[in-house]
């Protein structure tokens, strides 16, 4: 820019300045490390970018053995299917229909009965938590597990009660159950599990989720 450029742009000069002094202390923020520490964050980088592309490839190779495994099942069961005449698929066919008419059947015939069940939960004073426990085989079976369920409870309640009231100088007569943790509910009888639902609800609803 000659003089009289630079005559008629007098704030040109300055702004250029100010550009290169914003770029030195851009450049003097940037922080020093020690090649020591320099070493130890190129090292990390390194592991962490070895490390995604270690489960990146693992991934893959799951998907892809997930899909040729299934490619093989698909091929197999079409050759399987080949050699079979047309009787034989329609004896197979119909078979399989059947089978999931079945459990489609189970599967609702359980739903009523869990249905029923908790209709007749709070006449009886079963908690929810229990009722997919006392589901029998039909509705009468149902009604008569909750009934169990109730008088084994009601029992359970009015004998704490009563060791309550008489204190703590008479032994106690076999109101309480010992549950291993590691069992589940499927393990305990109906009895026990009543017990253990009034004298340990936490550890019952522990072995509930299981």
């Amino acid at each position: 820019m000659d003089e009289k450029d630079k005559s008629l742009n007098p704030q040109s000069e300055p702004e250029e300045k100010q550009g290169q002094d914003e770029k030195k202390n851009t450049q003097k923020e940037k922080p020093d490390f020690t090649p020591e520490q320099q070493d130890w964050i190129n090292g990390f980088v390194s592991q962490t970018k070895a490390e995604a592309k270690r489960e990146m490839e693992d991934y893959k190779k799951q998907i892809d053995s997930t899909i040729s495994d299934t490619v093989n099942q698909k091929l197999a069961e079409q050759e399987r299917r080949a050699k079979m005449s047309a009787e034989e698929k329609a004896a197979e066919d119909r078979k399989e229909l059947e089978n999931e008419n079945r459990q489609l059947k189970a599967k609702i015939e359980y739903n009523d009965r869990l249905s029923y069940g908790r209709s007749i939960a709070a006449q009886y004073n079963v908690p929810t938590t229990m009722v997919e426990r006392l589901v029998g085989a039909d509705n009468q079976e149902t009604e008569s597990n909750m009934k169990d369920f109730a008088s084994a409870f009601n029992s359970a309640v009015q004998s704490g009660v009563d060791k309550r009231l008489a204190g703590n100088n008479q032994p106690q007569q076999g109101a309480t159950v010992s549950v291993d943790s590691n069992k589940s509910l499927n393990d305990l009888s109906l009895d026990e599990q009543t017990k253990l639902f009034h004298e340990n609800p936490d550890l019952y609803n522990q072995l509930a989720r299981r």
